[in-house]
């Protein structure tokens, strides 16, 4: 019986290898996260689950992960607008971190959600993207797993006055943004590489126009797309993002 496990087993774990070397994904097994030492932002991830109970063998799925740490709390829940705004459970680790694995859904909308931790509803604290609430908090924003953009990224807009400049370039070595919000200096606003491929900048504006570009490994580009452009100083092309009054 165990060879014939193994036997099953193997094949499906070189799937989940592959799949993670070429999608650039962190592949889990869902037992290993009753161990985890420490929270994070939400994580696109594979998730290995294994059904012991039906005698079924382990399932490879697609979704997000999150984490919330706090050794004191009795009880954890997630909530968003995928349960309808329904408190779901959390587990607890044995390091006192609280996860909750959401399977990807057919759909491309942004995930918003709050946690309920000890009957209090708090914004997820190491997740920097949110949005006001109308009540006098915020509620937290992460990317749905499935997505249609692959490549084709630019830059997106949350909460008003928040916006989340992105780009695709899984081979460049550095990348920062200059623009009339920080004086065409190269050096303020440096992006970080995700492991999709995809850097991120995450920035606050104040209502306005704004003309940018991006350097590439000290080439200066424009946001190659976002439709709409304009001149720099020197006459060459840029993009614009318009940050409109709330």
């Amino acid at each position: 019986m165990k060879v014939k496990a193994l036997i099953l087993i193997v094949p499906f774990l070189l799937l989940a290898f592959n799949y993670e070397k070429n999608s650039g994904l962190r592949t889990l097994y869902f037992q290993s996260l009753k161990f985890l030492k420490q929270a994070d932002p939400p994580q696109k991830v594979m998730m290995v689950r294994t059904d012991h109970s039906s005698g079924g063998g382990p399932m490879l799925e697609h979704g997000v992960l999150f984490t919330y740490k706090n050794r004191e709390a009795k009880r954890a829940y997630i909530s968003g607008n995928f349960s309808g705004w329904k408190p779901r459970r959390m587990l607890r680790s044995d390091h006192g971190v609280w996860y909750y694995f959401l399977s990807s859904e057919r759909e491309e909308r942004s995930i918003e959600y709050k946690y309920l931790v000890d009957d209090i509803w708090i914004m997820d604290p190491l997740n920097p993207d949110r949005m006001d609430d109308g009540m006098g908090s915020y509620i937290s924003i992460a990317e749905p797993f499935m997505t249609s953009e692959g490549a084709q990224v630019t830059y997106r807009i949350s909460g008003g006055t928040s916006v989340e400049f992105r780009i695709y370039k899984p081979r460049a070595r550095f990348i920062s943004i200059v623009g009339d919000f920080n004086n065409w200096n190269p050096e303020n606003d440096v992006l970080a590489r995700g492991r999709d491929g995809i850097w991120r900048l995450q920035k606050k504006l104040f209502p306005g126009v704004y003309r940018y570009k991006y350097v590439i490994d000290g080439d200066w580009v424009p946001d190659y797309y976002n439709s709409r452009s304009a001149s720099d100083n020197t006459g060459e092309i840029c993009s614009i993002i318009e940050i409109g009054k709330r």
